[in-house]
């Protein structure tokens, strides 16, 4: 069963270290139930009555016990008198209760690794499959929502589960030993503690259930928190420039509220667990207490005095640890959210899977080709039966209005979707057998919403190969006619450029984008709507470029443009409109045709 369960993929590597910290927290808890024990005889020299140690006890094991105890004292006694006694016996006290601390800390200090292990591996496993998982996963997905997923989701996990576990470790063993100590001490008395566990553990089951289904809420609102900074940040100019500060201010305090509620009423449910195991703890003290001294005042011989003020010192003993046992269930009980909602990244369906046995691809020889290729984005159709074959060195342009799906199709070609019908083809065979590494080795992408990172511009562009040299890099840029920009920056190549390329021009960041794609120098390279933002004259310049690649046949370029002047010299124009292919051909030819792609020229004013 625990094979199967979450925490056993992270645990499981440490079974050693756990069973050795489990020994340790028993050890610690066995000199805790020896440190009281060893109370009695304590109390029966300073009482005077040594010779009686154990007497008039009807409980035959804790006559045994205390009576072993009271003949060591009382030995201790007559070798050298009641006080260097007393003192002998204080420092074996002190020495048991030493150790019990010494073994609960070596129990920390070796499972505090394997918790911040686990943590981080549960982040770094996270973090993987965001890296994995599909575009169309992260189209549904509030991209604040994954953020708190990865941070605070993780830290309540560390916090509600894998701190609760270090704790009850040390807690469970302490009440066992300690309820077995009770029993050691009396059994008729003890069988009292046992009549109110089915009352703390229907409270506790009671409150847990409304605790599970307040604290996924609490965290998914926290996540909506996050997304709207992040969407406040990035569009605080728009926000302004619409005067709509007012609304984003309200519309944050609105959730802020409902996270406020959320979060009062999971701690109200958490807190409650402490005063409810107290109360209960209390209640079982003093029905011990009425017991117990009602048969010593009746001269009924139950137990000793001070036996029974062991037993009453061993009752409270268990109280703190008892509390805290039921302290951490609720915190785990809190985490179980957190706990779904890490696991619906981790197992969320992989559509973009890879082949149980994939074959390498190491070039790309002859084409690419989609043979009655279909795509629906839910019950959208984004592509529908689309036949298309780009031979290799060609230029080919992909143009058509808004929403036809011109996008869509060449994402198939690095797998960032797998075509629902039909099959997309790299040199005669399915995309889908070959390693998916290998597939977009083959590719570059430069699209029109440029990702940039707050880094140099030079480990910007070199992100495309991070084996290129310094020459190779500044080569690119300048193809991609970013030197100009580049030299008048304070650092060059070394400039800052800060948060997704804040402090360039969109322009600017687009030709780094087309800098980074060019380095990598893959044999297909895919430009969506890469040159939106360029002026005309770097757009010139960069369309040379592109020209005398394809000239040299060393890129195959698929370009999807809404700007019909940056393709018409491409080899071949694929006209599509509302998921399909109209007309095909070249400029001069489609403009004869009078199509589609008429239209669209002459609305643009190309001619």
């Amino acid at each position: 069963m625990f094979k199967r369960s979450f925490f056993y993929r992270y645990l499981s590597p440490y079974a050693g270290r756990l069973l050795l910290n489990a020994l340790l927290r028993v050890l610690s808890a066995v000199f805790t139930m020896v440190l009281l024990l060893g109370v009695a005889p304590v109390l029966s020299l300073l009482f005077g009555r040594i010779d009686a140690a154990g007497g008039g006890m009807h409980d035959a094991l804790s006559e045994t016990v205390i009576q072993t105890a009271g003949r060591w004292v009382q030995g201790l006694v007559a070798a050298h008198g009641s006080v260097a006694a007393l003192g002998i016996v204080c420092a074996v006290l002190f020495g048991l209760y030493f150790l019990k601390n010494l073994f609960a800390y070596l129990g920390l200090y070796f499972f505090t690794p394997i918790r911040n292990h686990v943590v981080a591996h549960m982040r770094n496993d996270l973090f993987e499959r965001l890296m994995v998982l599909p575009l169309s996963f992260f189209a549904v997905q509030r991209k604040g929502d994954l953020i708190s997923r990865l941070s605070s989701d993780v830290q309540e996990i560390d916090e509600g589960v894998l701190k609760q576990v270090q704790q009850v470790l040390t807690d469970l063993a302490t009440v066992i030993l300690l309820v077995a100590g009770l029993f050691i001490l009396s059994t008729r008395l003890s069988l009292i503690v046992l009549v109110l566990l089915p009352v703390t553990g229907f409270l506790t089951g009671f409150s847990s259930k409304m605790l599970r289904r307040a604290s996924p809420k609490q965290q998914a609102s926290l996540g909506r928190l996050i997304t709207q900074t992040e969407e406040t940040i990035d569009g605080v100019k728009t926000l302004r420039s619409y005067n709509t500060e007012d609304f984003s201010i309200d519309r944050f305090k609105a959730e802020g509220e409902r996270f406020y509620k959320l979060k009062v009423r999971v701690l109200q449910r958490v807190d409650l667990g402490s005063p409810v195991s107290e109360v209960i703890g209390t209640m079982a003290v003093v029905c011990i207490l009425m017991v117990g001294g009602y048969y010593i005042l009746g001269g009924r011989g139950v137990l000793s005095p001070e036996a029974f003020i062991t037993y009453l010192l061993t009752m409270v003993m268990i109280l703190q640890p008892a509390k805290n046992l039921t302290t951490a269930y609720y915190s785990i009980q809190r985490a179980k959210g957190s706990v779904h909602r890490v696991k619906e990244i981790l197992f969320a369906d992989e559509v973009v899977m890879e082949a149980e046995h994939p074959v390498a691809l190491p070039a790309f020889e002859s084409a690419i080709e989609w043979r009655g290729v279909s795509f629906r984005y839910g019950d959208t159709e984004a592509v529908s039966h689309i036949d298309l074959r780009i031979p290799k060195g060609k230029y080919v342009a992909i143009v058509g209005p808004s929403g036809s799906g011109k996008s869509t199709l060449v994402n198939m070609i690095p797998r960032f979707y797998d075509a629902a019908e039909g099959e997309v083809l790299i040199d005669g065979r399915n995309i889908k057998d070959y390693r998916i590494d290998d597939v977009r080795q083959l590719s570059a992408l430069v699209s029109q919403d440029t990702v940039l990172f707050n880094d140099t511009i030079f480990n910007n562009i070199r992100l495309g190969n991070r084996r290129a040299s310094a020459l190779d890099v500044r080569r690119a840029a300048e193809e991609a006619n970013a030197m100009d920009f580049i030299r008048e920056s304070d650092n060059g190549f070394k400039t800052l450029i800060g948060d997704g390329g804040c402090k360039l021009s969109g322009g600017q960041r687009q030709r780094l984008g087309i800098a980074r794609a060019l380095l990598k120098n893959a044999p297909i390279l895919i430009l969506d709507e890469a040159s939106s933002a360029l002026d005309t004259a770097s757009e010139s310049m960069i369309q040379q470029a592109l020209e005398r690649q394809t000239g040299a046949r060393e890129r195959t370029i698929i370009s999807v443009a809404h700007r019909l002047s940056t393709i018409q010299h491409a080899d071949e124009i694929i006209v599509m409109d509302k998921g399909r292919i109209v007309e095909r051909g070249t400029h001069e030819a489609l403009l004869q045709a009078g199509g589609l792609y008429t239209r669209l020229c002459k609305m643009q004013q190309v001619e």
